[in-house]
């Protein structure tokens, strides 16, 4: 929850985890003093929503609320901006929930859940994939007969959107302040679910996630790129269903799928020093696909400025930008040992060394308040100057 006539810290943020799990359900909420936790009985979506609400009652905050941002995973080629909900925006979103069947009903859920809790605020969706709706369309067409694309809109959408376009908003105001070059830039999203994008004057000219967000890089439990041929033999050789391979694909592979041991990259920095070799691998796996796509956006640039890291694993991990910096060497990028160490905290989040060609940067990024600012913008909720 944000007050735009305050800050852009959250006036209270929170998450509730293990829902629909047999576990007690876990919150933690907090505003700019303090951090509670909660444990609830097991529960699904409705009931965790219906806490949410008693909670806001309780701290007396309902009444001065003024509209709801939703994040919406998949918005198919049809949703290109961020957008109020009416009816006939419900019945359309629910012809979107094929595209991202792991993410889509929940938010649709969501949305529904929170419409009926609070039905005097007007509410949004903000779609992940809108910010990639800039891409050319030799980035992203898949070379398939034209049918697919057109009978059933088979195409690369990229997924991060929100993030990404936070990305690109913050580091054109750090670079700017230091009077550098910010029109191109590379954005990392590194964490649990992993893309890089590329970002011209504020715009996404290429990402590496496609039609799901199973493409592009290695990521926890996500294969990433995969010669589709390896799909077919799998399922000729092991007999495996569409189901089964998508549960291969997208829950068992990855840094989990290579190490054997967790898809936690902490888990794995430690398993490294025991001697771990798998876990060593997937390491350098990761690393080397992530600089890997580095190159791959560059072509979408006409020059780059900068490279920003975020997410869990970019904003946290110094090991592994090193790993990462390291294999684009070729390129004259280079890092700055202490300031990476500290993560770039002393130093307005830039971490590049003194002779690097391009500017590297630790950002955080922050997906709620770049939703809070679409939902202002719909509703006409003055922002902050």
């Amino acid at each position: 929850m944000f007050d735009f006539a305050k800050s852009q810290a959250p006036v209270y943020n929170g998450l509730i985890e293990k829902i629909g799990t047999p576990s007690k359900v876990s919150i933690s909420f907090n505003d700019r003093t303090q951090r509670q936790h909660f444990e609830i009985a097991p529960c699904a979506h409705r009931q965790a929503i219906e806490w949410l609400i008693a909670k806001f009652g309780e701290l007396g905050i309902t009444a001065t609320l003024d509209g709801v941002g939703h994040r919406f995973v998949h918005g198919g080629e049809r949703f290109k901006t961020s957008t109020l909900i009416t009816p006939e925006l419900m019945t359309a979103l629910k012809a979107c929930l094929d595209l991202a069947p792991l993410h889509n009903p929940a938010n649709y859920e969501g949305v529904e859940l929170m419409q009926k809790a609070l039905p005097q605020l007007p509410q949004c969706v903000v779609f992940d994939t809108a910010f990639h709706a800039t891409l050319p369309d030799y980035a992203y067409r898949y070379a398939l007969p034209e049918k697919y694309y057109l009978e059933h809109q088979i195409r690369r959408y990229g997924f991060h959107g929100t993030s990404h376009s936070f990305i690109a908003q913050k580091a054109g105001q750090v670079l700017a302040q230091q009077s550098l070059p910010s029109s191109g830039l590379i954005s990392l999203h590194l964490g649990n679910g992993c893309s890089s994008c590329a970002i011209w004057d504020g715009k996404s000219v290429d990402t590496s996630m496609g039609f799901t967000p199973l493409e592009g890089l290695v990521m926890g439990t996500r294969s990433g790129d995969i010669d589709p041929g390896v799909c077919i033999y799998l399922a000729e050789k092991c007999q495996m269903t569409a189901q089964e391979m998508s549960d291969l694909l997208n829950k068992k592979s990855g840094l989990l799928g290579v190490s054997g041991v967790s898809n936690d990259l902490r888990t794995l920095l430690e398993k490294e020093q025991e001697g771990h070799r798998p876990s060593l691998l997937a390491l350098n796996m990761f690393a080397y696909k992530v600089a890997q796509s580095v190159g791959k956006m560059m072509v979408a640039l006409a020059r780059l400025d900068a490279i920003i890291f975020t997410g869990g694993i970019g904003e946290n991990s110094a090991l592994m930008r090193a790993r990462i910096v390291h294999h684009l060497q070729c390129f004259g990028l280079t890092l700055d040992d202490a300031a990476n160490a500290s993560h770039g905290k002393t130093a307005d989040g830039l971490i590049q060394g003194p002779n690097s060609r391009a500017k590297i940067l630790v950002i955080p990024t922050q997906e709620e308040w770049l939703i809070a600012q679409e939902t202002a913008k719909l509703i006409g909720v003055a922002q902050p100057a």
